[in-house]
């Protein structure tokens, strides 16, 4: 599987899905906050005695609207997310020009910020609406959940993996932090920090390591990958073999193919 071209650029677009998942169910927590804080003003503006006003219980119903896209987001992250943003923020857009046309209606005048407000969620609502668009052409093939989840284990596994034991691992102490499994053809990077995994083939980077040994087990080194040049770091002899291994044995035939 990994080594077929093809595939291998299947895999970043599902790896790249995960993580447009993944920023979906961060942003419903936003949206599950900012719910809350809602109904918590709702219920300390809340007076018994004078009845309960229609604009009141429409912002109960939009809190309570908020809540819910936020709880999707968060359980179910998908493209969808986003889509549901754009009816969230629309859906508040039309609530602050409401509320401006009732105080105009009354002859309380325009109330700048709710004009304000209203202009930006609108603006927002248009953007979310373009993104959602943009993301059907680009996963016009969604992955399967089996698929992500083995995106996933595969993340966890060079997370973890030591190069010393394992000899398809190498650990690239750069900035920013990164691991990689190299597997046939194929290395699989992976963003330590922010569990980020893309694909690269034989040809697409290179590790230079100084040729002074201080008999420390650490040398300098710099990886070059994609045209960008990492900040120098430290890689141990482990790692620096299981590349070289690696490279000599799959660099030569992919610039042949």
């Amino acid at each position: 599987m990994i080594d077929d071209p093809m595939m291998r650029l299947r895999l970043q677009q599902v790896a790249a899905y995960r993580d447009l998942c993944k920023n979906v169910r961060r942003s419903g927590r936003g949206n599950v906050f900012f719910a809350m804080l809602m109904l918590f003003l709702a219920y300390i503006t809340f007076q018994p005695g004078a009845g309960i006003p229609f604009l009141y219980l429409l912002y109960i119903g939009l809190a309570l609207g908020e809540l819910a896209v936020g709880l999707f987001k968060f359980l179910h992250p998908s493209a969808e997310g986003i889509l549901l943003d754009g009816l969230v923020l629309l859906i508040f857009a039309a609530f602050n020009f409401g509320n401006v046309a009732v105080r105009m209606q009354a002859g309380l005048g325009v109330t700048p910020v709710s004009l304000i407000f209203g202009i930006f969620m609108l603006m927002q609502a248009v953007g979310r609406f373009k993104l959602y668009g943009q993301l059907r052409k680009l996963f016009a093939e969604r992955p399967s959940p089996e698929l992500i989840a083995w995106v996933d284990d595969l993340i966890r596994d060079i997370g973890s993996a030591d190069p010393a034991t394992d000899e398809t691992a190498v650990d690239l102490r750069t900035t920013p932090a990164l691991r990689a499994k190299l597997l046939g053809p194929t290395a699989f990077f992976v963003d330590v920090r922010g569990g980020t995994l893309w694909t690269a083939a034989p040809t697409d980077f290179e590790i230079r390591r100084h040729r002074e040994d201080r008999g420390t087990g650490l040398r300098k080194a710099r990886l070059i990958m994609f045209d960008t040049d990492y900040p120098e770091f430290t890689i141990t002899d482990a790692s620096w073999e299981n590349y070289v291994k690696w490279r000599d044995a799959n660099v030569q035939q992919a610039g042949n193919a």
